[in-house]
């Protein structure tokens, strides 16, 4: 399979080598050009609206994403600098959109995750939802 897909001019690196710490990891999407990413199944058949902290990572550094749409693109916005696709056509679409402007796409990237994915940004929503829940009564076991 590699060498197909290098022969179309992917690089294809082993997962483990760029994982084993976090510095190595950030070097390793730092260092591409964005994220082209296929959802597991469930995902898109339940329209559950996952969404990978890894595209998170390739947003907040300024690269593109290119991911399928598994229903978060009706809770964040895509079209600029993050592009959901649903048909191979759409993906092959999107991918000719970052292409063409390379520039602006990864700086709307860079955008989109300060704006939707900062901690400055979840931790006070997370915050305010952890400490304005009504508390929990005991339920006590009937004889």
């Amino acid at each position: 399979m590699r060498p197909r897909w290098e022969g179309l001019g992917w690089r294809v690196v082993d997962a483990h080598a760029v994982s084993t710490s976090a510095e190595s990891y950030r070097r390793y999407v730092q260092g591409s050009r964005g994220e082209f990413s296929v959802a597991k199944h469930t995902y898109v058949s339940t329209n559950s609206g996952w969404f990978s902290d890894r595209t998170e990572c390739y947003l907040a550094s300024g690269r593109p994403a290119v991911v399928q749409d598994t229903g978060f693109s009706g809770h964040i916005p895509t079209g600029a600098g993050l592009f959901a696709f649903r048909t191979d056509e759409e993906a092959i679409a999107h991918l000719e959109s970052v292409q063409g402007d390379y520039a602006r796409h990864s700086r709307d990237a860079r955008e989109l995750a300060a704006r939707y994915f900062a901690a400055e940004v979840v931790l006070p929503q997370l915050l305010e939802k952890a400490t304005t829940r009504e508390p929990v009564s005991a339920v006590e076991k009937a004889d």
